[in-house]
C-alpha cells in the first residue's frame, strides 16, 4: 500500500495515452479522507500536490456557492 506523497509515473498505475507519461502522487482528500492517486502539477508546490479534493469532494464544494451581494453591487454586476 502506498503512503501519501509517493511519487509514480501513470503507466507503473495502470494509466494509458498521455497519463502514461504523466506523474502521479498518492493524495489524501482533506473533507473525506479518501486516499487516491492525484496527477501531479507542479514540481514546486508539493502542497497542493497533497492537499487537493477528490472529485466527488470538488463538486461538492463548487455547489455551495455563494454570492457575496456586496462586492458584487459595488463592482455593478448585480
Amino acid at each position: 500500500m502506498p503512503t501519501v506523497g509517493d511519487v509514480v509515473r501513470g503507466s507503473e498505475i495502470g494509466k494509458t495515452g498521455t497519463a502514461a507519461r504523466s506523474m502521479f502522487v498518492w493524495a489524501n482528500c482533506p473533507s473525506c479522507n479518501e486516499d487516491r492517486w492525484a496527477q501531479r502539477k507542479s514540481e514546486g508546490n508539493p502542497v497542493s500536490n497533497t492537499s487537493r479534493r477528490c472529485k466527488k469532494c470538488a463538486i461538492k464544494h463548487a455547489k455551495q456557492f455563494s454570492l457575496n451581494t456586496e462586492k458584487a453591487a459595488r463592482e455593478g454586476r448585480i
